[in-house]
């Protein structure tokens, strides 16, 4: 049997979302795949960040391609058509041109349906066009929640027996309560980021569907009454120029600070020294950061709609996403209330026992396998 991968995706030095997802899978499945199968993985640049670090029965291929876009559809669609597989994993949420009949692919999420206007036009394109050759061409879908796979099954007509919900991870290596010796370094990542006050932490790219604009307005209503500062960790998205204007105009934009991207190993400091953590989105597939920070005993406040609730169970604190009110008054609970705030502490600490990325790619491989 050949397996083929495209890594592309995973390939990337400061990987978010979807990225890291299809990194965890690939690094995961190299524990899992049986050493008599010949596993193919397809990218457009040298491999990095351990993923060149190969079983015996994996191999890659650098597929170059001297155009920034459309490598999947038009370069790996070529390499797959004179060198056939017998199944290939789409991780990414794309499907070549041409692709093996037993082709299995992730859809992450369909926000791009429901919220079109996050989206640049050409990106909102390319996720139609994307979507729709999964779905017409895969043998297998993963989708990380029932929400995604209720939204697969809303917006097109498939077969819910083709879709499977795999529940994601998240990398218990660093994220998890600190050592009393990593505590002793707490004071040094602060002042690496110059932090110096109770603070409020944001984990997601700054844009529209993560509700960052928001997120800075609930903070407004919080700082009138506390000495708090907010955190903003990530990237620009689609909406940045109104969430930057929302900390411009902001009367405490001295204590909103954007670390944009931070190096992983820094996060469970922040994460288990934070005040909270605000993950009030108005999309979310999944939430892996939602699971990041619960392991590092840090109290979450949560959007109630779409999956987060299905991730956090009762380990979150729930609020309504579309108001900033709203989000002001759950993270007031948490920062006013000691026994709600130690109480949602200890079942977060219980909730991500259950996640984990070996069992997510021992269960995506599993029903592989089972493909006739």
């Amino acid at each position: 049997m050949i397996v083929g991968i495209e890594a592309a995706h995973a390939n990337k030095d400061h990987r978010t979302g979807v990225e890291n997802v299809c990194f965890e899978l690939i690094q995961n499945l190299k524990n899992v795949i049986p050493s008599n199968v010949e596993v193919v993985l397809y990218s457009s640049s040298k491999l990095i960040d351990g993923l060149e670090n190969l079983p015996n029965n994996w191999k890659v291929k650098i597929l170059a391609w001297p155009l920034g876009k459309l490598w999947s559809q038009i370069r790996l669609s070529l390499e797959l058509w004179l060198h056939p597989l017998d199944i290939f994993i789409a991780p990414g949420q794309l499907i070549p041109f041409f692709t093996p009949k037993k082709t299995v692919a992730i859809v992450h999420d369909s926000a791009f349906k429901v919220f079109p206007h996050a989206y640049n036009f050409w990106g909102r394109q390319y996720l139609k066009w994307m979507n729709r050759r999964v779905v017409n061409s895969a043998a297998l879908i993963i989708t990380p929640s029932q929400f995604s796979k209720n939204e697969l099954i809303k917006f097109y007509r498939i077969d819910e027996k083709k879709i499977i919900v795999d529940q994601l991870g998240y990398d218990k290596n660093f994220f998890r309560p600190l050592t009393t010796i990593e505590k002793e370094r707490v004071p040094s990542i602060l002042k690496k980021y110059n932090i110096n006050k109770p603070f409020l932490l944001s984990i997601n790219r700054l844009e529209h569907k993560k509700n960052t604009k928001r997120i800075v307005e609930a903070f407004n209503i919080l700082k009138n009454d506390q000495d708090l500062q907010l955190v903003l960790v990530g990237k620009p998205g689609v909406g940045y120029t109104e969430i930057k204007s929302a900390i411009e105009q902001s009367k405490y934009k001295k204590d909103i600070y954007e670390l944009g991207w931070v190096e992983e190993a820094d996060l469970p400091f922040l994460l288990s020294v934070a005040e909270l953590f605000l993950v009030p989105s108005i999309y979310e597939g999944f939430g892996i950061t939602l699971l990041q920070a619960a392991a590092c005993g840090c109290p979450v406040v949560a959007s109630d709609t779409t999956s987060l609730p299905e991730v956090g169970s009762d380990a979150v604190l729930y609020v309504d996403p579309e108001h900033s009110e709203d989000i002001a008054r759950g993270c007031n609970e948490i920062l006013s209330d000691k026994a709600l705030r130690t109480g949602l502490i200890k079942k977060g600490l219980l909730l991500v026992q259950e996640f984990s990325w070996p069992k997510f790619t021992q269960f995506f491989w599993n029903e592989i396998v089972k493909l006739p």
